[in-house]
């Protein structure tokens, strides 16, 4: 009598989608707090001079307001959903946490002008720069266009634009737009050692083939 194979703990979808889940559920929930908790958790660089290091991290999942965190959730969703298949758990946590303190350190480094900084946008902008470089060998046509993308998004904003006022008045507040641009070099570089790695590791499966054959 043939055993039926037994019920996965949870569904594939979950297995897949778990890290993400974890994330804009924790950015919706914290769009909550009030806004003398939310203080304790902002990026202010003075308060990082004296120690308080986590507002490098915690400062990137609250948000200004409702509009705000909407934006930054749905932008997070797109990352995710288009690079899907190539993109495991474990290399989203590792990309997302990277590229956090690449955005955080770089605002407290290299912004002492901005008082507070919240957001996870440059973080977005950040994995988004680094799958396109992972995925570029399975999905070329995704990547070129996101490629596209980052580099018109980047160049208009470093050369043009001083201030963005639809964006500004839909999320309540200024945009800092180097954090998009510290979280896109970081994203590049890490993309880069993932697709390094990526090409040992098919190298060596192609050689044990080879050598199987």
């Amino acid at each position: 009598m043939e055993t039926p194979n037994p019920t996965p703990p949870y569904s594939p979808i979950f297995r897949v989608w778990w890290v993400s889940f974890l994330v804009l559920t924790l950015i919706g929930l914290l769009n909550f707090l009030p806004e003398d908790i939310e203080n304790l958790f902002d990026l202010k660089g003075t308060l990082v001079d004296k120690g308080e290091w986590w507002r490098l991290i915690t400062s990137q999942f609250i948000h200004l307001t409702f509009n705000h965190t909407l934006l930054n959730i749905t932008g997070y969703f797109i990352v995710a959903f288009s690079f899907r298949q190539e993109i495991t758990p474990l290399r989203e946590t590792i990309t997302l946490f990277i590229c956090i303190l690449g955005v955080g350190i770089g605002i407290w480094k290299l912004n002492p002008d901005i008082y507070s900084y919240v957001g996870l946008s440059g973080a977005i902008y950040g994995m988004l720069a680094s799958y396109v470089i992972i995925g570029y060998r399975k999905t070329p046509f995704l990547s070129i266009f996101f490629i596209l993308y980052l580099i018109g998004k980047f160049g208009y904003e470093q050369l043009f634009s001083t201030n963005n006022g639809a964006t500004e008045e839909f999320i309540g507040g200024l945009v800092a737009i180097d954090s998009h641009l510290y979280g896109a070099a970081t994203g590049l570089a890490l993309g880069i050692i993932w697709y390094c790695i990526d090409s040992n590791k098919l190298k060596t499966a192609t050689n044990q083939n080879t050598e199987e054959c």
